[in-house]
Parts: structure tokens; C-alpha cells; sequence
């Protein structure tokens, strides 16, 4: 299976809680991974590799990217739910050892788009546009992008001094909580992304290029509803967990 998958050992060097999880939302751990020659995959912004815990394993995970493929590194943000994959990841330290499978998927940046884009992110979610937006900044190239994050509540948001810097690439930040009880003290929106949510943002929203990543539920309902207003289906850059 290792040469069948184009599988690399990755030493992980840095295992770091981004979210502590309220009782309803599992945490986010982030897993840096380097190979010992300090060589890495060569993958395009939005892609996902396949994790392994030993190369003759059946039981894998696939994950998205969340580093650049300019950096000297592979970041994977991932949701630990204590499932049958991650609860063995959990017990794996810095300078253990794991299998990566070599980098696919099409979900993936067009960076000739000049009509600007829409990224719409649920949840973990998050983890392809942080590739995608750490690309951008380390070629010091500036979008025109809105981001749309939806999270169970406010404490769910990763990396959130990170994300919010790159406003200076050109990204706009939306943040929806679906959980929490409104308060005075937020400025953001309530309840699901859906197109009206949008287009109080986005008033050229129709030209943009459009990127989803989340649930098959969210993935799904916001894709009809993208397809009423007039997008083409076939347009509409998705990736969804669950399939």
C-alpha cells in the first residue's frame, strides 16, 4: 500500500491545540509534519493527503492541507472526535513518525480569476482556505476576496490573529456563529451561510469565483441555492466531507 498510495514518513514536529471545544464542538489540533531530508510534497493550494499511522495499515484519515506549498512544511489541521483514527492520533508525540500519501483532489485556487472570490468555509472546513490564503501572502499577492466562516461559537474560530492579517492580501472576513445567543459585544453574523447572508456583503457576488469546503449537508443546500441565483453547477468549487 505505501508505494501504491506515493506514501513519505513525516516526522511530526509540532502538535498544537488551535480550539479547547465547547461541549458541542470537538477541539482543533494542529499536526506540523516535515520529511528528514527537508524535501516536501509538491501539491496546489487546497489539495488533501491521506494519513497513515503505519504504512501497512487499512485504517487512514484524508485531510486537507492547511500549509502553502511555499513553506518547508505540511500543516493539517484536524478535528479530534475521538473517533477510530483519532484517538490513536491523539496519542502520537513530537518525533513519532507518520505516513502521508502524496497530495490530489481538484479542489484547488485559480489564481488567474480576476472577478474576485467567495470562500465559504464550516467548521474545520477552514483548513483548505488557510493553504489557499498562506499561498497568497507569501507571493505578497493581494485578492479580492470574502470569506464567509460559519462556526458553532465564537471560541471555534482557528487561528483567528492569523486569518484576520490577512486583510492586508485583500481578504474580508465574515464569521456566522450558529449556536451562541446574540450579544451586544459581536460583530458578526447568526445562523447558517446562505446567499441572502452573502449578498448583504457581497453586492458583485454573481462574477466571483466560488469555493465551498464543509459538511455534505452545508456543501449541498448552499450549492441549490447558488445554482437559483444563477451560478452555474458546474462552476462552483467544492469539497465535501463525507464523500
Amino acid at each position: 500500500m505505501l508505494g501504491k498510495m506515493g506514501m513519505k514518513p513525516y516526522e511530526i514536529y509540532e502538535i498544537r491545540d488551535l480550539t479547547h471545544g465547547e461541549p458541542d464542538s470537538f477541539k482543533i489540533s494542529s499536526f506540523k509534519l516535515r520529511l528528514g531530508d527537508g524535501k516536501n510534497f509538491s501539491f496546489r493550494p487546497g489539495q488533501f493527503v491521506s494519513l497513515f499511522l503505519k504504512p501497512e495499515d487499512k485504517l487512514f484519515r484524508s485531510y486537507s492541507i492547511a500549509s502553502s506549498p511555499l513553506e518547508d512544511h505540511l500543516e493539517l489541521m484536524i478535528e479530534m472526535i475521538n473517533g477510530r483514527f483519532t484517538s490513536q492520533l491523539a496519542k502520537m508525540n513530537e518525533g513519532d513518525t507518520i505516513y502521508v500519501s502524496e497530495p490530489r483532489g481538484a479542489f484547488v485556487f485559480e489564481e488567474s480569476s480576476s472577478a474576485g472570490s467567495i470562500f465559504l468555509a464550516a467548521g474545520i472546513g477552514i483548513a483548505p482556505f488557510f493553504s489557499m490564503l498562506r499561498y497568497l501572502k507569501n507571493k505578497k499577492e493581494k485578492n479580492d476576496i470574502y470569506l464567509f466562516y460559519s462556526i458553532k461559537h465564537r471560541d471555534d474560530i482557528v487561528n483567528r490573529e492569523e486569518l484576520e492579517s490577512f486583510s492586508e492580501n485583500g481578504l474580508k472576513i465574515i464569521y456566522t456563529v450558529t449556536r451562541d445567543p446574540k450579544s451586544e459585544s459581536w460583530e458578526g453574523e447568526y445562523g447558517r451561510i446562505n446567499t441572502d447572508m452573502i449578498k448583504r456583503h457581497v453586492k458583485d457576488f454573481r462574477g466571483r469565483t466560488v469555493y465551498l469546503c464543509g459538511g455534505i449537508k452545508f456543501v449541498k443546500d448552499l450549492v441549490a441555492e447558488l445554482v437559483a441565483e444563477g451560478f452555474k453547477d458546474e462552476d462552483i468549487k467544492r469539497d465535501i466531507w463525507g464523500e
